[in-house]
């Protein structure tokens, strides 16, 4: 078994598997969820560009969740490259409203919310 083959068998296990909070997100369909993470993923290297800050941990764990979804059988491309520009969109306006809301709370939930969903798509990968 290469290590390619191992890696996805393992990540297939955890996100087929219970979760607790902040754990992986459970998935019946592992390339809806890379495809989501890859683009939720984009939106915090985005931001990062956005904010002048280093985006290199985000494009780390980018280029990972893309060589995942990259090692799935290929089907229905299309529909995986519309939730993944949709997850970038939804992340993105998460990320927007926590840095830049004038409402405190709502900026606080915001992102909240935004760390949450990238720390169940950073739970899938090993690093």
């Amino acid at each position: 078994m290469s290590a390619r083959t191992g890696l996805m068998m393992t990540l297939l296990a955890l996100t087929c598997a219970p979760g607790s909070p902040g754990a992986a997100p459970v998935s019946a369909d592992p390339a809806r969820l890379f495809a989501r993470c890859a683009g939720r993923l984009m939106a915090e290297v985005e931001h990062h560009w956005l904010l002048s800050t280093d985006p290199a941990r985000a494009e780390a764990a980018l280029q990972d969740m893309k060589d995942l979804l990259a090692a799935l059988p290929r089907a229905e491309t299309r529909r995986l490259l519309t939730l993944r520009t949709e997850a970038r969109a939804a992340q993105r306006a998460l990320l927007d409203t926590a840095r830049f809301s004038g409402n405190a709370e709502k900026a606080a939930r915001a992102g909240l919310m935004a760390e949450t969903l990238l720390g169940q798509c950073r739970a899938l990968l090993l690093r």
